[in-house]
């Protein structure tokens, strides 16, 4: 592979990495020769990282028990990888969460502080710190995980998708405030994912309708074109792009990467 499509040697952070498509971006990143930071607030992370290191033996990296709403600790988090490898090339901003809120009238200020922490400020956090080291190196790529839910409201979702809307305009702003340092910043807009959190959707939208759980996914699957589920790896590519010489061109976009669900 030439230089225009490789990212061997570069370093990533990903958060949101213990498990399901974080755990999947690093290992496929890995697996392309990118050494690997996993921040997650499970201690599974630590596991997790172990199983990517047995599989790529060539690679380096080192993973993080951290809660992704403190500052302090994505501010240590980015210090580390640099002082360990020098650089930051590959900022991938995954952590997110989700909790039932109901309507706008039912939702708790408690509920809406928790998902605007995680989901909005963790991702803030993250582009801020990457940022300040991407600026020095002049060069990097940030991606940011947003949602289709963050483009159009959906009943019952309004502040996770107001935490993924803020997400996609933070996106936009700082790829114009980093466009001079040579860095580029992008959104991911995954649609229905094969993950931990997604399938606790599909299991309450199975016992709102009185069906079973697979019925539920086939339903699903029968609205996506292409059938199936997002995985880690269908996201890892798209980052893999953005982050090579090949898609150093692309900036401030929100990516839809979801089976052809939805093109908004």
């Amino acid at each position: 592979m030439t230089e225009f499509r490789s990212v061997k040697g570069k370093v990533a952070i990903v958060t949101g990495s213990a498990r399901g498509i974080g755990k999947g971006i690093a290992e496929t990143l890995a697996s392309e020769g990118v050494n690997v930071v996993m921040a997650d607030k499970l201690p599974l992370v630590k596991e997790s990282f172990d199983e990517i290191k047995e599989k790529y033996p060539e690679i380096d990296g080192f993973a993080v028990e951290l809660d992704v709403s403190d500052e302090a600790a994505i501010k240590d988090l980015v210090e580390k990888t640099v002082e360990k490898f020098g650089k930051l090339d590959i900022m991938a901003n995954n952590a997110g969460m989700h909790l039932e809120t109901g309507n706008v009238w039912e939702t708790e200020e408690a509920q809406i502080d928790k998902i605007i922490g995680v989901n909005f400020k963790g991702i803030f956090f993250g582009c801020k710190y990457a940022a300040k080291q991407m600026m020095k190196q002049k060069s990097g790529s940030i991606v940011n995980t947003g949602s289709f839910f963050g483009k159009v409201g959906h009943a019952g979702s309004a502040t996770y998708g107001a935490s993924k809307g803020a997400v996609h305009t933070m996106t936009q702003a700082l790829a114009l405030e980093m466009a001079p340092y040579n860095v580029n910043v992008n959104a991911l807009c995954p649609g229905l994912a094969a993950s931990e959190m997604h399938w606790a959707f599909v299991e309450a939208d199975a016992k709102e309708r009185g069906i079973t759980f697979d019925e539920m996914k086939e339903v699903e699957l029968n609205e996506i074109p292409l059938h199936r589920y997002g995985y880690g790896h269908d996201y890892a590519g798209a980052i893999m792009w953005l982050a090579s010489q090949s898609g150093s061109y692309c900036t401030g976009q929100l990516i839809n990467i979801n089976g052809g669900l939805d093109f908004t």
